[in-house]
């Protein structure tokens, strides 16, 4: 699509009724106005196709056309299809692609509902949809229940909310999207409770943030697996959702979600091995075990992440960080934090987490969303530990961690997704090093103060593998090779 250069438009409403010809185009009816906008049901002469056509007479002309060529970019079968532009004396216009008239709004109005299967494929679509625009960086406009669509053969379409700008993932759109889906769900039919589950999920009213709509889609295709695999009489009678407020009721079903309807969890999924959960947490016994600098302690039982804190669990902390108050902030922060530190992001965030979505390389590696996040200083992992509701190991922890049985040994200096297959330890020797929680003093220098400490190989360092350990200069030290797990209390 090749817009002309545009000199002048006029900002006064131009002159539009039904039989006008626009180029290639005829007025039929207006679908829609506003103050420097219409929509027009038309029809594109040579083809004898309906489309609709967006007239635009208002004083922000570079922007509708940087909009207009966004749009055109996108031609996947699910956001509606730009034909053409073309400006006027007094307008600029696109014509569109008709799309169905049943939109989610339409439904609700006629106070019709849909089964948990047909929302469930809204769900997936639309999750589908925008995850595939952030990946391609194509930032999108507010939606709202008018802006889906569903044919008569149930084909999910989406009005073309792509826009020029920035990418946003707007909470107000999550909160207009699953409102409209839990008035439309059909409760008591089988699958009704993992949607509404499901749609607590991607608003956020039951995690610490909302799922991305990858994770949206990816859930949404294994309830469909299921609810395909299964018949009716093994079903029985779900629960009426009399509130979709936060209650222990709804938290026990989301429970339910996560680990039993779905064997992918909450924060990964791997196609090709539904196996490897990123969310395991294993126990280390209390017993006697080496100390780092020789003999032995007695240490109490505790818990400790499977696998090392990945970008897309990072990720999530960042999105809850964004939400709080400087008070909720302040709580998160260790009591000697800097004054100058207002934000946990890791240095190089903002370069390699969109490749890690879209799984390109950053600095000769491989990325995704399961690779560790790194460039975090102490403060960073202290803060994301607290919100966790743990800590970061001590080193006398790790070292029982790495002489555990649960260690799965793997070999040093690789890079790649972190965890792996069963209740072990992975990663202890590779992908990144790992803060401690406490400082200490460099036995080669016993009358220097305690320093922060480094534990476990990376895949730049570390030939002693899970018994390498580094003290640094300084808790505010970032690498790109250095990230961290976490531990928590076992409950007596």
């Amino acid at each position: 699509m090749i817009l002309p250069p545009l000199l002048l438009v006029s900002k006064s409403l131009p002159y539009l009724e039904p039989g006008l010809q626009i180029g290639d185009y005829s007025l039929k009816s207006l679908v829609d106005s506003s103050e420097f906008q219409q929509v027009w049901l038309g029809e594109q002469i040579s083809v004898k196709r309906e489309v609709e056509l967006v007239c635009y007479y208002g004083p922000n002309t570079d922007d509708f056309i940087a909009d207009i060529r966004v749009k055109a970019r996108v031609e996947d079968g699910v956001l509606g299809l730009v034909y053409e532009a073309f400006p006027t004396d007094q307008f600029i216009a696109f014509a569109r692609e008709l799309l169905p008239a049943r939109s989610l709004h339409s439904i609700i109005q006629d106070e019709a509902q849909l089964s948990p299967r047909e929302v469930n494929e809204v769900i997936k679509t639309v999750g589908g949809e925008l995850d595939l625009l952030s990946k391609k960086e194509i930032a999108v406009r507010p939606f709202t229940a008018h802006d889906i669509r569903l044919s008569p053969t149930l084909e999910v379409r989406i009005d073309n909310i792509a826009k020029a700008g920035p990418v946003v993932d707007e909470q107000s759109s999550r909160d207009e999207f699953t409102s409209s889906l839990r008035q439309l769900l059909r409760i008591g039919e089988p699958g009704a409770t993992r949607m509404s589950t499901l749609l607590d999920y991607i608003q956020g009213t039951e995690t610490q943030a909302p799922i991305s709509w990858q994770q949206a889609r990816e859930y949404a295709k294994q309830v469909e697996e299921q609810l395909s695999a299964s018949t009716n009489p093994h079903f029985r009678n779900e629960p009426v959702m009399v509130s979709h407020k936060f209650r222990p009721g709804v938290m026990i079903a989301g429970i339910i979600f996560g680990l039993i309807t779905l064997v992918i969890g909450i924060f990964a999924f791997r196609d090709n091995d539904p196996e490897i959960k990123l969310d395991r947490v294993v126990t280390i016994p209390s017993g006697k075990y080496p100390r780092p600098n020789g003999g032995t302690a007695e240490l109490a039982a505790f818990k400790i992440d499977a696998n090392e804190v990945t970008i897309e669990q990072y990720s999530l902390f960042l999105a809850a960080w964004q939400r709080m108050d400087e008070k909720e902030r302040k709580k998160l922060w260790s009591k000697n934090t800097p004054e100058s530190k207002t934000s946990p992001r890791p240095e190089g965030w903002n370069d390699y987490f969109p490749l890690a979505r879209s799984q390109k390389s950053w600095q000769g590696l491989q990325m995704s969303l399961d690779c560790p996040v790194m460039g975090l200083d102490w403060w960073d992992a202290q803060a994301y530990a607290k919100w966790k509701g743990g800590r970061l190991p001590t080193e006398l922890q790790w070292w029982a961690a790495t002489n555990s049985t649960l260690s799965a040994g793997e070999k040093e200096n690789k890079w790649g997704p972190t965890g792996g297959p069963g209740d072990m330890l992975y990663d202890l020797t590779g992908n990144v090093s790992e803060w401690a929680g406490k400082f200490s003093k460099n036995p080669a220098f016993p009358i220097e103060s305690p320093k922060p400490v480094v534990l476990g190989g990376s895949y730049a360092k570390g030939k002693k593998g899970a018994l390498n350990r580094e003290w640094l200069s300084s808790p505010s030290v970032r690498r790109p090779d250095l990230g961290f797990r976490v531990t928590y209390a076992v409950e007596q």
